[in-house]
């Protein structure tokens, strides 16, 4: 691997280090961690619709009740 490419790639880690977690990180600014948060909830809501987590039991649980009244 040439020294670019081992830069690029401990680049894109330190930037997937900082957005998952870097609002536990103690010895950083309070607005660089505020910035971690902001920017993971902007990735998040990237996310389409049909991958997000679903309530499945609430579903059911719902289903149940209208096959008992």
């Amino acid at each position: 691997m040439t020294p670019k490419k081992l830069l690029g790639i401990l680049f894109l880690l330190a930037l997937a280090t900082f957005i998952t977690s870097g609002d536990t990180f103690e010895f950083l600014p309070p607005s660089m961690r505020e910035a971690s948060v902001t920017t993971r909830e902007f990735l998040i809501s990237l996310w389409p619709q049909w991958l997000k987590p679903q309530d499945w039991d609430a579903e059911r649980e719902k289903d149940i009740e209208q096959l008992g009244q």
